[in-house]
């Protein structure tokens, strides 16, 4: 099954509760009751879709699903450049940060003539409002209109798995809510499962489409498993065939913010672009030029794991 082509014209934001459940109905139909739904938390709900055993399986591959909020600008990720990545987010943040407080100084100014409680309440209300509203845009704020790469692509290689692997009970699926607020879904998921998050062989997919560099990122746990051995002996061929790098590092020395980070046997898989000084980068998610789908990397990477998956977790 084409899953871009069932994917992206009718269910590529799924943010809302109804686009959610129109999106976990849509796979019900095709997966029947292989699926489930796994609901967790009170005050932010997270809905998990699973496709097989996690209990039993020797292999988990997973993917987070839901759309993040429409930002003015891009996350920007440079798994291998950590300096630089820090620099991004202190300037990300102090940009965020200034309207708030410029306000609030400006308010201070203003309220001087104000009595003293009255002035410290109106100075109080400029800091926390604005600051409040920030928050309020990255949690709840309007979708951003494309998720191509940020996450359709990880769902597409899962889904993919998921049909190539469909009568292997040792392989289980599951597609996280709640990634872009905070890693929730997995949080909850691996709190439900404690044997997956301690000794289950997890590979995680998240922004696989965009860069023709293909980011293998295990554990030293995942290291220790037949995934990483097959991964690390035709990773090479397999992506060289559909015109792909790999780059296969610890995660001691890579830092990228996704899912796997609830578990302890792991590989983090995602697609970078280079360039001189930085390195490995991504760009382009969380806003409206999230529109880059390459088909070699799907193609290479389902290739690669639904081969890895016959040596075992």
């Amino acid at each position: 099954m084409n899953w871009k082509e069932i994917i992206l014209p009718s269910y590529e934001i799924r943010k809302s509760k109804a686009q959610k459940e129109a999106f976990i109905s849509m796979l019900r139909g095709h997966f029947g009751d292989r699926l489930t739904v796994e609901e967790s938390g009170s005050l932010v709900k997270s809905r998990n879709i699973v496709l097989g055993s996690p209990d039993t399986a020797k292999i988990v591959f997973t993917a987070h699903y839901d759309t993040c909020a429409r930002m003015p600008v891009p996350n920007f990720i440079t798994p291998k450049n950590f300096l630089v990545y820090l620099l991004y987010q202190l300037v990300l943040t102090a940009v965020i940060l200034a309207p708030p407080f410029l306000l609030s100084a400006l308010t201070a100014h203003l309220s001087s003539s104000l009595p003293d409680l009255a002035g410290l309440l109106l100075t109080e209300l400029a800091l926390i409002l604005p600051a409040a509203a920030e928050l309020w845009l990255i949690m709840a704020g309007p979708a951003n209109p494309h998720t191509v790469n940020d996450n359709t692509s990880g769902v597409i290689a899962v889904l993919t798995l998921a049909d190539l692997l469909r009568d292997r009970d040792d392989c289980a699926f599951v597609l996280f809510d709640n990634e872009e607020v905070g890693l929730l879904g997995s949080a909850a998921f691996a709190k439900a499962h404690p044997e997956v998050k301690k000794s289950t062989m997890l590979v995680n997919f998240d922004c696989v489409s965009d860069g023709e560099n293909l980011l293998l990122s295990f554990t030293k746990a995942g290291e220790d498993s037949g995934v990483y051995r097959y991964v690390k002996e035709h990773a090479e061929e397999i992506c060289a065939a559909h015109g792909r790098t790999p780059v296969l590092t610890s995660s001691k020395t890579t830092f990228y913010p996704s899912d796997q980070a609830a578990f302890t046997k792991t590989a983090a898989v995602a697609a970078l672009k280079k360039a001189p000084v930085i390195g490995l980068y991504m760009d382009r998610i969380h806003t409206p030029k999230d529109t880059v789908y390459m088909e070699e990397n799907i193609a290479a990477l389902t290739e690669l794991f639904s081969k890895a998956a016959n040596y075992g977790g």
